[in-house]
């Protein structure tokens, strides 16, 4: 993980003492320079625009000597012209004068009948025919689905099924929004940055280019967005997408999976010849392998806590829109618009308030709503201040006395680098390209740098990668377009991604946030217990922890944790915050979890060449995880020339 180099040394210059006495403005006809702190190099005599002044350089000033009168770097002169453009710096954010409120509303109810049961992950359990509801849409079950199996469309255990009839939606006439099952109207964010009681009373705003490229009065006024099908073609409405064929487990293809046939999984592994040097083996054989590999109560739950929400509904997230997912919409009551300008205000632009919400909708684990006793509005308070502490010192400017940080303090300073300092797009051979052996293989580098991008700074090809399929199904959606994770929704979805996710052997932030994983007799032994301190020994643990004293990188985290869980008035008084005696976790920890597929080096009598024809979990990365269906059967296949069959004993193509 990519540590931002600290940047408060170069904002003090009060070391240098003013030695301007007796110099005079002189008009100057040269094009000044546009100069932006950090970043714009000179020599003695350049002369440069800063903030609508211009300036003369002397004594040789550095990137971060700020141009200013009265400067031993700088000497005050005319401009050539009456307009200096400013350089492009982080917006200046009018701040709250009181704290935002902290809004705790009673979630809305399902409009789903009665007589329908809500289905709970890890608890309902269901017989084939039972009809349940889950987020607001109903399934029929079939194929005997367990407790922790997600009703979803396309699942082999539920078909999507109509809810009867339903009680009409609430509708509101505009400007009035549904919040809360009432008709309101909200306070109004007008496009020159006033408030106003409605859109109405707002001044004239200049046109907006609609997605089209033509131009309107408001974004109102702009045709709806076209829909892009898995396909590639685009339509006005999701349901007019062309339907994709569904592969089923015996290699033959299907309208919907629940279309699939039924198959009989042997018992005991079937090796042929392929008469070619090569072996053949049933596909359902590696089924049956792998389901009886990855299935138990915590494989589970982390597997139910990685499901994610759809590209398209993802993308249709609006702060404050009726149809938002449920989780968004309690991040919202924590963290409105006002408060995410309050605690960001010196952010990189690419952080946007609405690609925050977008972020958490794409993961429906992360402030979702807990159904045993569990407080939801609290662990996803906690959640929230979690990640927002990891933000500040990941990307934080760490610059309490730079005049670019605008006044605010070091815990304030967050998401402002989008990427790695002194990295660009054009670079191509930076330092994070495994493009040989496995890695280069299973993650091809496609001629980009995979350097540290948006707020998890997400570095290596085999990070972007993983990432790419979690998030579009396709490795190579990122590999390609690695600045995908820096000037899109993606630069905060890869913190929410790092935040559910396992990194064996150590749990999910999640889990250890929301107590699902309860530390056994091997993390006590460790030192490790709840609170946010597991957090740093999961996000850095082997830099910034068990170092038998505090170090300033835990240090830095957790005062900054303090002090947005002392804005967001949550008491944090029983967690361990330090993880300075901590131990890292290891395999014998109650989070342990072994997810990737490597090479089962063991010997079998039965089998042709007495090899073992099979893959092992293990705890190290390799090309082949677990959570992706069908990575077993390439690890054999790759490992032992091995090809699939399907019930007919005809060879599936890789």
């Amino acid at each position: 993980m990519l540590r931002i180099k600290p940047a408060n040394k170069v904002a003090s210059i009060a070391l240098y003492l003013s030695a301007a006495i007796g110099l005079f403005a002189t008009h100057v006809s040269a094009k000044e320079i546009p100069f932006e702190l950090g970043v714009t190099k000179v020599t003695n005599g350049d002369i440069v625009s800063f903030k609508g002044e211009c300036y003369t350089a002397k004594n040789n000033p550095g990137t971060w000597e700020a141009p200013k009168s009265g400067s031993w770097f700088w000497v005050p002169v005319i401009c050539s012209s009456d307009t200096v453009e400013p350089p492009v710096a982080p917006p200046v954010v009018e701040l709250p004068v009181t704290e935002p409120p902290v809004i705790d509303p009673e979630l809305p109810t399902t409009d789903i009948p009665s007589d329908i049961t809500t289905f709970v992950l890890g608890e309902t359990r269901v017989a084939n025919g039972d009809i349940v509801s889950y987020q607001r849409q109903c399934f029929i079950a079939q194929n005997n689905p367990g407790v922790w199996e997600a009703p979803k469309a396309s699942s082999w255990f539920w078909a999507q099924t109509s809810c009867g009839t339903v009680e009409p939606p609430i509708t509101c006439e505009l400007p009035e929004v549904l919040i809360e099952n009432q008709c309101v109207i909200p306070p109004v964010e007008c496009p020159d940055g006033s408030n106003a009681a409605t859109v109405d009373e707002c001044p004239v705003a200049p046109p907006v280019v609609c997605s089209d490229g033509n131009s309107a009065d408001s974004v109102e006024f702009c045709p709806p967005e076209k829909v892009v099908c898995e396909d590639g073609s685009q339509v006005d409405d999701i349901a007019q997408c062309p339907v994709i064929p569904v592969t089923c487990p015996d290699g033959t293809t299907a309208t919907k999976v629940e279309d699939c046939p039924a198959i009989d999984i042997p018992t005991t592994m079937t090796v042929t010849s392929d008469g070619n040097g090569g072996y053949l083996i049933p596909r359902a054989e590696f089924i049956a392998i792998e389901q009886s590999l990855t299935s138990g109560e915590l494989f589970d739950r982390v597997r139910s806590d990685t499901v994610t929400l759809d590209n398209v509904s993802v993308e249709a997230v609006l702060p404050l829109r009726a149809a938002n997912p449920e989780n968004v919409k309690r991040a919202e009551s924590i963290v409105n618009e006002a408060l995410w300008e309050f605690l960001f205000p010196i952010r990189n632009q690419a952080y946007t308030y609405n690609r925050f919400l977008q972020a958490i909708a794409k993961f429906p684990a992360f402030c979702r709503t807990y159904n045993d006793g569990r407080d939801s509005l609290a662990i996803c308070k906690r959640s929230l201040a979690t990640m927002f502490a990891h933000f500040v010192q990941e990307t934080g400017a760490h610059a309490p006395n730079w005049e670019g940080a605008l006044g605010n303090p070091e815990w304030r300073q967050g998401l402002y680098y989008v990427r790695e300092i002194n990295k660009s797009e054009s670079d191509t051979t930076g330092p994070y390209n495994k493009c040989t052996g496995w890695a280069g293989d299973r993650w091809p580098c496609a001629n980009k740098s995979y350097f540290g991008r948006g707020a998890k700074q997400l570095s290596w090809n085999y990070n972007y990668g993983p990432f790419s399929e979690a998030m579009f199904d396709d490795k190579m959606v990122l590999l390609e377009k690695p600045e995908l994770v820096a000037d899109t929704w993606l630069n905060l979805a890869s913190a929410v991604f790092f935040y559910v996710y396992p990194q064996p052997p150590k749990p999910s932030m999640l889990h250890v946030i929301d107590g699902t994983w309860q530390p056994n007799a091997a993390d006590k032994a460790n030192g490790i217990e709840h609170g946010f301190g597991a957090t740093i020994q999961i996000i850095n643990g082997a830099f910034e922890c068990t170092k038998g004293s505090t170090t300033p990188q835990a240090k830095a985290r957790i005062a900054y944790y303090k002090e947005i869980t002392n804005y967001l008035n949550l008491d944090i008084s029983g967690e361990k915050l330090d993880c300075a005696d901590m131990k890292p976790f290891n395999t014998s920890g109650a989070g342990a979890l072994e997810v990737y597929w490597d090479k089962d080096w063991s010997w079998d009598a039965n089998t042709p060449s007495n090899a073992s024809f099979k893959c092992k979990l293990v705890g190290y990365q390799t090309a082949y995880s677990a959570w992706n269906a069908g990575d077993y059967e390439l690890c054999v296949e790759d490992n032992f020339n091995v090809q699939a069959t399907g019930v007919n004993g005809d060879i599936i193509p890789n």
